[in-house]
């Protein structure tokens, strides 16, 4: 049988039953109609690196069914783990990544919902299972609702970024307000995710070539194209980031007062917008993020830095800096001090917060240097075929330092320039706070 084949016959005989006798799959579900139930067409389509980087098996599926003699039908998305080796999954921490995923529907959303008053748009939660070598996510296909991708992986629009910030102000605000209110509920929440990137000391040995190679791509690209920044000021950036595991366990670690929920992966992959058709043109009015697998208590900085340095050109990042980040931070106040009715505190005034996005910026910009190139240019391979095709270390090597071309070495080396003069700016060392 094919993969789709195999998938359409497990949906039929184990999800779809069960789905439906929890009330999941129809509304006013009936033990006396179970015997009408059945299932007429599975339509599956898989989700491949066109429209999202991924390392899970993922696909939608358009099921129409029977039920108490009505024809009917439900859109879901199910996430699956590849079949890799045990040894790539443990060292991909797929279990860590679904148990936070799978913590936030079942635990955490109820609570965002309370504080927000309903307002925390989320995709609606179906199934999950976490076995020895395998997990599963199912939800709702939010394509149904009118939600939608962007088209361009990277380099969203000034209106897209906008929304995003302040929507993820937003969210770190009904943290910090949960958080304020009911701190007991707040570390009894938290305290059920799982760091899922840096708690193993090792790291699978092509990632590893890949970080220390991506580190010399970015030193290359700023002698080419930004050579005004200082080479002692990129050897420090190399110095700090150079050991993968143990600086993102630094980095990210929560430290209080700052420590809040955060997303931990906030970018275009990850976030999905409503538009409105105005003029012609589609305008974004409303954004949602989902893909809660690398959800940590840390600095709320960790996902603003992320998504300006692998979402957002330099073009509208530099140019249009200061009223992003003023948007990000009235969100957040906003948020804040209308859910938890106090006034915002001194720690997440603007300036201290701009100083603790700066001190995040060798993170994020690690981050890019390691995985904006898949953005620009995505590799046509299955998270299958990624995980269990074998290449050589020459491979990799060249793989990193050209993938994505011209395009990522200038945005790299301009994100190392952006990041030396705000540090200058702000006189804030990028080495400051780190455990």
């Amino acid at each position: 049988m094919s993969f789709i084949e195999n998938e359409s016959d497990w949906l039929c005989t184990e999800i779809l039953p069960e789905l439906l006798t929890k009330g999941l799959l129809v509304d006013n579900y009936d033990d006396a109609n179970l015997g009408t139930f059945q299932v007429s067409d599975i339509d599956i389509k898989m989700i491949g690196a066109e429209e999202a980087f991924m390392l899970t098996q993922c696909y939608r599926a358009t099921i129409s069914f029977d039920y108490a003699g009505l024809r009917q039908q439900r859109k879901l998305v199910i996430k699956k783990t590849p079949p890799i080796p045990p040894e790539t999954y443990d060292s991909i921490s797929f279990d860590a990544l679904f148990n936070n995923e799978i913590q936030f529907y079942t635990n955490i959303l109820h609570e965002i919902q309370k504080i927000s008053d309903g307002k925390f748009a989320a995709p609606k939660y179906y199934h999950s299972e976490i076995k020895p070598g395998f997990a599963l996510l199912i939800l709702g296909d939010f394509a149904e609702e009118g939600w939608s991708i962007t088209k361009d992986r990277v380099g969203l629009s000034l209106e897209h970024v906008r929304i995003a910030v302040k929507y993820l102000g937003s969210f770190h605000g009904f943290g910090y307000a949960l958080k304020h209110c009911d701190s007991d509920k707040f570390f009894q929440l938290s305290a059920k995710l799982t760091e899922p990137r840096y708690a193993d000391d090792n790291i699978h040995p092509e990632w590893g070539l890949t970080i220390r190679t991506s580190s010399e791509r970015v030193a290359k690209a700023v002698k080419k194209y930004q050579p005004e920044v200082d080479e002692e000021f990129v050897k420090k950036w190399e110095q700090l980031t150079g050991d993968y595991i143990d600086y993102g366990r630094k980095r990210v670690a929560p430290r209080e007062p700052l420590a809040t929920l955060c997303h931990g992966d906030f970018l275009r992959n990850n976030i999905a917008y409503k538009y409105i058709t105005t003029g012609g043109e589609a305008v974004p009015v409303d954004v949602m993020m989902f893909d809660y697998q690398t959800l940590r208590v840390s600095s709320p900085m960790i996902d603003l830095s992320v998504f300006l340095a692998n979402s957002v050109y330099a073009n509208v990042r530099q140019k249009y800096f200061d009223s992003i980040f003023n948007d990000y931070c009235q969100a957040l106040a906003k948020s804040f001090t209308e859910y938890s009715k106090k006034d915002i505190p001194e720690f997440l005034s603007r300036d201290n917060l701009i100083k603790e996005y700066i001190r995040f910026l060798p993170y994020s910009l690690g981050i890019s240097a390691s995985f904006l190139m898949t953005l620009v240019d995505p590799p046509n391979v299955t998270s299958e075929e990624m995980f269990n095709n074998q290449r050589t270390d020459e491979q990799v090597i060249n793989d990193t330092m050209t993938r994505g071309g011209e395009v990522v070495d200038k945005e790299l080396a301009h994100q190392i320039k952006e990041m030396q003069d705000l540090s200058r700016l702000y006189q804030v060392e990028i080495d400051e706070n780190i455990l």
